[in-house]
């Protein structure tokens, strides 16, 4: 044979790559598991971490039922923060800076006209989903500083848009902020004794506020 006879080199077309094994059920699993654990970012877990407070209240916060909810290992919640300290500031941040917004356009109220005011007011007090996430932030804000500042702080912007809507139905500093006082607790009420109280209607809560806006 000669120096260039295919005998002494072998086509590595004729090399073929051996057949992989498949891969068993729980290797198949685990993959899966791997693969959403790198796809869960930062994000992810904060607004899971807020979504699982708004349903279950803040017990429910705590690393194991987190990796449970959102179906991942704890290794993917280490990568992202150090403790769950840390991911409850974080939390904390991103619900003051959408109550920053809430703040913000409840300032825009005072654009509109009084009668379109006091619609939307009434469609905050019968909003049961407004009122569930109330009710665990507020919980929430018995022991993070952050979270009670920005609830202190949406609670007075809510009491000015009030009052300013009742000095624009004619009535006097006293009575304005007498009727406003009225209607931020009433308010405050529904979302403490929903579960103990009947449930208002939208015609009640527009009676209740038409008696507060009437002169």
């Amino acid at each position: 044979m000669t120096a260039g006879s295919t005998a002494d080199h072998p086509d590595p077309s004729d090399e073929r790559p051996a057949t992989p094994r498949p891969k068993s059920k729980k290797a198949q699993a685990q993959q899966r598991r791997t693969r959403r654990t790198a796809r869960l970012t930062y994000d992810d877990w904060v607004d899971g971490a807020l979504n699982l407070l708004s349903r279950e209240g803040v017990a429910a916060i705590k690393i194991p039922r987190l990796c449970q909810e959102l179906g991942v290992t704890k290794g993917s919640f280490y990568w992202h923060f150090d403790d769950i300290e840390q991911l409850t500031t974080a939390m904390a941040d991103r619900w003051s800076a959408t109550q920053s917004e809430t703040v913000r356009e409840l300032g825009a109220f005072v654009g509109i006209p009084v009668e379109e005011r006091i619609e939307k007011m009434a469609a905050m007090l019968v909003d049961r989903r407004h009122w569930l996430v109330e009710t665990t932030v507020r919980e929430w804000s018995r022991s993070n500083p952050k979270v009670a500042a920005a609830v202190r702080t949406l609670d007075q912007e809510v009491f000015e848009t009030v009052h300013r809507t009742m000095l624009d139905l004619g009535f006097d500093e006293y009575q304005a902020g007498l009727r406003a006082g009225a209607m931020v607790y009433i308010g405050l009420g529904l979302i403490h004794g929903r579960d103990n109280l009947p449930t208002p209607t939208t015609a009640q809560v527009h009676s209740v506020i038409e008696l507060l806006a009437r002169p």
